[in-house]
């Protein structure tokens, strides 16, 4: 099962000079070790894999910060002599199981530099605050993983033919688009869109068939739910769970903390909400006025909604089926429990090089009049992208029309995905008394990676 992060590890391992250890981070089940064993497999690569929730003991070996000491006990609990492979990998897994073992990469780093270290954790924020550890700054780095993405999900199937033709594409070509391809990806798209990005949700539909997903779907849901025990600490289990359930069940929304419960404080709230987002279990997009770039530079920490990890995993908390699913129409598709919305946002998140932190933003007006809200905003090569997810062939854009006449920021895109083979046009529009043209581009929902990467 390809993923797009083995390019980066492939580059990371090849490097001459300066190869740090490297963290990867994301939720639980994202398929951090797979791809670590998938890589060295596949390049004939020798992989020496511990798992520290296995060895507590090692945690003092850790402390004092010496490799060689370390890769002496890993060779006598594996039973193989690292030192003697010319082409190996170290890979500790779950790290966070072994907090001295976080602070203790950088001597890997200085005192064996000829030594690929590849480390995995699923909650290293939540061992951070709980340790007195810190992260060796300048002597780690990172690679960020979230679920399979569209294009890797139709990899997984094996859809070489469609997959060739999808990136051929030229957005100023739509209207070539057969009528055949188009209904080909609207079928892959709406099969994404339930069963979403998890690994083993996704091998288990193509092994087995849809309705298998969701037992695997539910297995998830349990192991992250029963994390809660392990990072809630004093917080009330029942808060969280609460927390967890509202968010999984309105998703792309304005947080409310008065939506969520009405018998807690909503500093408590905001405190669980963080806890979920350290576990990457949901990311907040935060609201951006869009007055220049960076997009972050005008963030507002207090208006936020909430994207969740993967589209499979809430339609399964929201009780969805295949067989309900598979009769929705189109504009069900895209307006249903915002499931379109999720669909993109979570691919939007990883739009940028994996080294990099994941973040989305997006803008809201409130008021008494003329509100309006654009459900994504990026930064495209010195443009601020609007990305709107509307239903059907048209959709009303009246938020799209605010948004080109609120920003003053010259450099400034239109894009809406939806359900229609897509195209480009120049929309006028007579807003108060100002007269607005602006260019559109309209995709169909399985183009959103080839935007991404175009």
């Amino acid at each position: 099962m390809y993923r797009q992060q083995e390019e980066y590890i492939h580059t990371w391992f090849n490097r001459s000079k300066g190869r740090k250890p490297l963290i990867l981070r994301g939720a639980r089940q994202v398929g951090k070790s797979t791809l670590v064993r998938q890589y060295c497999l596949s390049n004939k690569i020798d992989l020496f894999e511990i798992n520290l929730e296995k060895y507590p003991h090692l945690n003092p070996l850790f402390e004092l910060n010496n490799p060689a000491k370390i890769i002496d006990a890993i060779e006598d609990i594996l039973n193989l002599q690292l030192k003697k492979s010319k082409r190996k990998l170290l890979f500790l897994d779950e790290i966070q199981a072994t907090p001295a073992a976080l602070p203790c990469l950088r001597y890997f780093y200085e005192e064996i530099a000829d030594l690929p270290v590849i480390a995995a954790g699923s909650l290293l924020e939540f061992i951070l605050n709980d340790h007195n550890y810190t992260m060796p700054v300048g002597r780690i780095e990172f690679l960020h993983m979230g679920p399979m993405n569209f294009r890797e999900f139709l990899m997984a199937k094996k859809e070489t033919f469609f997959l060739e033709k999808l990136s051929k594409i030229k957005f100023d070509q739509l209207g070539e688009i057969s009528d055949a391809f188009h209904r080909k990806g609207l079928d892959l798209v709406r099969e994404f869109l339930f069963i979403g990005g998890m690994p083993e949700a996704v091998t288990t539909f193509i092994e087995h068939g849809i309705d298998s997903a969701a037992p695997i779907h539910a297995q998830i849901l349990q192991t992250y739910q029963t994390d809660f025990v392990k990072y809630a600490k004093k917080t009330h289990l029942d808060r969280i769970q609460k927390v967890f359930r509202y968010v999984f069940l309105n998703p792309c929304q304005k947080i409310k903390y008065s939506n969520i419960s009405k018998d807690d404080l909503a500093r408590d709230l905001k405190f669980n909400l963080h806890l979920l987002a350290q576990a990457k279990v949901i990311t907040k997009v935060l609201h951006s006025n869009c007055s220049g770039l960076p997009l972050e530079a005008s963030e507002d920490e207090s208006i936020f909604k909430i994207l969740t990890l993967d589209v499979g995993l809430m339609n399964h908390l929201h009780g969805l089926t295949w067989k309900s699913f598979k009769t929705y129409n189109e504009e069900e598709i895209i307006t249903e429990g915002l499931i379109a919305e999720q669909f993109v946002g979570q691919h939007l998140l990883y739009r940028n090089q994996p080294y990099l932190v994941p973040k989305l933003n997006y803008w809201l007006r409130e008021g008494k009049e003329k509100n309006a809200e654009i459900d994504y905003v990026v930064e495209r090569e010195n443009n601020i992208v609007a990305i709107e997810v509307k239903a059907g062939a048209a959709g009303k854009i009246r938020s799209l029309h605010q948004w080109m006449n609120d920003i003053a920021y010259k450099k400034k895109m239109a894009v809406r995905f939806n359900l229609s083979k897509g195209t480009t046009e120049t929309v006028v529009y007579q807003m108060e008394k100002r007269k607005l043209e602006y260019s559109l581009l309209t995709l169909p929902l399985y183009l959103v990676q080839h935007f991404i990467e175009s």
